[in-house]
């Protein structure tokens, strides 16, 4: 060690890597602290030879990436499910296989930051001028030349003793290296750029902070127009694109997905010809694991409308409901699956309904596979045998007045979803008043409602529309009898 402080120590060169490797070994072996070795490429083994330790920097890394892992979960719980729970349908308002993706980015923004601003701190970083460069001969570092350099600040160091020693260990030229005269701080000229650089880049954070609180009739700027305005398709939404006007694609008529094909045509269908079978199809076996099945799927793609035991008051319904109560939305409640009208129906059309859709239910052909399809319709028939409604007896039946069968009819089909016997308007008209009152269509016709257009309405929805109804919102009812639509006729014509 020097008490000269503009000393800053020895340079030497050495012949080639393998001089300059064991002069490496001495210096160590030595003692020495403060020293590094300059070479214009990367020799393997330097680092061994000098008795370099293994960096720091990867314990730093890991720590701000945990650091930045335990944020981005914290983060999303809090916005999530503390100061902002938004209730989706039900659905959990904090999940953490959801937030994967930002807490995954979150740490590597973390890791990488800490990386390469560590990186800068450890090796004292940013320095803008080495005594090193005022030494001509140093500039060889970056083409043929290999040096050691020793700093005189090292314990170890006495620039005579030290001298003689590299001299000993192989190095062809030794040179001592003073610091700088000149001033060694940031160049005028770069500060001057820094400033302007930081004043513009203030800027974008002004405008931004003018517009925190205030609102505007114009469109925001898009700076990268094809991120925010993507071309896609909408399911059930139009396109001019295809020939027939509809985005979504239905299958080629007479393909088969591989694996997917059933010698029995029911099987995937749901029916016999024309006709949708009665009963599950021979070919399946009804067991316990196979109920199993139909739980776990029921209450995936099912429950969330019509409710875990079938009833229609799945999580869906009750947000939808408490929006239409607030006149915020319109909402017809899901099918009661435990119903008299449900419970008599053909396995093969509520499999044709699962696979194909109806009204506002959509198609899960595409993601359910036939198989699972059947096992849903196993469970849901185990459901309705602990909660299924029984009608009345035949013997009962006959033993009711017509009004009494009509309205037994309206609660067993499912009409008091949409329609009120009160006067009060729902999804659908009230039927307050419906017997022998003038309805106007939507094509500007008006009609009695009398029995001939209740039956019509049964059978064949789209036929004549009431003015004002939300189009396909009312389905048909194909299996109500013509005795029943009468007797709903003289029960309706009650309803004064």
């Amino acid at each position: 060690m020097t008490n000269d402080k503009n000393f800053y120590g020895l340079l030497a060169e050495f012949e080639d890597p393998t001089a300059l490797c064991k002069g490496a070994e001495r210096v160590r072996d030595a003692g020495y602290k403060n020293w590094d070795c300059h070479t214009p490429f990367p020799v393997h083994g330097l680092d061994d030879c000098m008795g370099v330790k293994f960096t720091r920097l990867p314990w730093i890394v890991l720590t701000m990436g945990l650091i930045g892992l335990a944020t981005g979960v914290w983060l999303q719980w809090w916005t999530n499910s503390v100061d902002y729970a938004y209730d989706i349908s039900g659905k959990p308002v904090w999940s953490l296989p959801a937030n994967v993706p930002v807490i995954f980015e979150v740490t590597v923004l973390f890791s990488a930051f800490t990386a390469f601003f560590a990186m800068w701190g450890i090796n004292g970083l940013p320095r803008w001028y080495h005594p090193l460069f005022r030494k001509n001969s140093f500039a060889k570092a970056t083409d043929d030349g290999f040096f050691l350099a020793i700093e005189a600040k090292d314990p170890n160091f006495a620039l005579g003793r030290t001298g003689d020693f590299l001299n000993t260990i192989g190095a062809k030229q030794v040179e001592e290296v003073r610091e700088a005269d000149e001033p060694t701080g940031l160049p005028g000229n770069v500060k001057a750029k820094l400033w302007i650089t930081a004043g513009v880049m203030l800027i974008p954070i002004g405008m931004v902070y003018q517009t925190w609180d205030s609102t505007t009739t114009q469109p925001r700027v898009h700076i990268v127009k094809d991120m925010d305005k993507q071309d896609r398709f909408r399911a059930q939404g139009e396109t001019s694109f295809f020939e027939d006007g509809r985005m979504s694609r239905s299958q080629i008529t007479g393909t088969v997905a591989e694996g997917q094909f059933y010698e029995d045509e029911s099987f995937v269908t749901g029916k016999d010809g024309d006709s949708h079978i009665a009963a599950l199809p021979a070919s399946l076996t009804v067991d316990e694991e196979f109920l199993a099945e139909g739980k776990k799927n029921f209450e995936i793609f099912c429950g969330l409308c019509h409710g875990n035991t079938g009833a229609g008051d799945g999580p869906i319904h009750e947000r939808a409901a408490m929006l239409a109560a607030q006149g915020e939305a319109k909402w017809v409640q899901p099918t009661d699956l435990n119903g008299v009208r449900i419970v008599g129906m053909e396995d093969g059309k509520i499999f044709d309904t699962i696979t194909n859709g109806l009204n506002t239910m959509p198609a899960y052909g595409g993601q359910i596979p036939a198989q699972k399809r059947w096992a849903i319709i196993a469970y849901m028939r185990a459901l309705q045998a602990e909660y299924g409604e029984e009608g009345p007896s035949a013997d009962e039946l006959a033993a009711m007045t017509p009004v009494e069968r009509g309205e037994l009819v309206l609660n067993q089909q499912g009409c008091m979803a949409c329609h009120t016997t009160n006067g009060s308007p729902l999804v659908g008209p009230t039927f307050q008043g419906y017997a022998g009152s003038d309805i106007k269509l939507t094509t500007g016709e008006t009609v009695k409602g009398d029995l001939a257009y209740l039956t019509e309405s049964l059978r064949e929805p789209l036929a004549k529309t009431r003015e004002g109804a939300i189009p396909g919102a009312m389905v048909p009812f194909p299996n109500i009898t013509d005795e029943q639509i009468a007797d709903l006729f003289e029960y309706l014509s009650t309803l004064k």
